[in-house]
C-alpha cells in the first residue's frame, strides 16, 4: 500500500523542501544558543533551581 501511494507521488519538492526548512531552523536555534552574549541568560537560568526563594505567587 505504501508503494502504490509513493508511486504516485510526483512532488518531490515538498519533503526537499521540508528539510531545508527544518536544517536552516535548527542551525539558527543551534547558533543563537551557544552563542557568546547568551551565556549570562544561561547561567541565570540554570541557578534558578538553586536559589532559596520559596515565594508564591
Amino acid at each position: 500500500m505504501k508503494q502504490a501511494a509513493l508511486k504516485n507521488f510526483d512532488l518531490t519538492w515538498v519533503p526537499i523542501t521540508g528539510l531545508v526548512i527544518f536544517v536552516v531552523c535548527f542551525a539558527a536555534y543551534t547558533y543563537w544558543t551557544y552563542k557568546r552574549s547568551n551565556k549570562d541568560f544561561y547561567e541565570k537560568a540554570a541557578s534558578i533551581p538553586l536559589e532559596n526563594n520559596h515565594e508564591r505567587i
